[in-house]
């Protein structure tokens, strides 16, 4: 069975279902939220920067051009659903309707939340 979320276009995919954007043509282009994944990736390593060890590189993936969306997502699993939620969060913040900011708001705050957590 393939793991899920080890790869780019998994991201995208697993972050359309929760923006309810499943349908061509999508509201959200797959630059934008390939753009947030990079900032949510540069987000865990300024929290979290024990799991960019040993290098402490942040992985970058292209958003412009052709979307390599076989590219491997080098991230503990974890912590893979965290990355989602931001990714989620920062598209829908150009959103203009006032329960879409409140749920970016949640979130964003979830992805913090689980990456500064310590489970019991």
């Amino acid at each position: 069975m393939p793991a899920a979320l080890e790869t780019v276009g998994q991201y995208l995919k697993e972050c359309r279902v929760l923006l309810q954007d499943e349908n061509v043509p999508y509201r959200y282009e797959d630059a934008e939220l390939v753009e947030a994944m990079n900032i949510a990736l540069m987000e865990a390593r300024r929290l979290r920067a024990d799991l960019f060890l040993p290098l402490f590189e942040v992985p970058y993936f292209t958003s412009t051009g052709t979307i390599d969306t076989t590219a491997k997502v080098t991230l503990d699993p974890m912590y893979r659903s965290s990355l989602v939620y931001y990714i989620v969060g920062r598209a829908q913040l150009r959103d203009d309707e006032a329960t879409t900011d409140q749920r970016a708001t949640a979130m964003l705050g979830k992805f913090t939340q689980q990456l500064l957590s310590i489970a019991s």
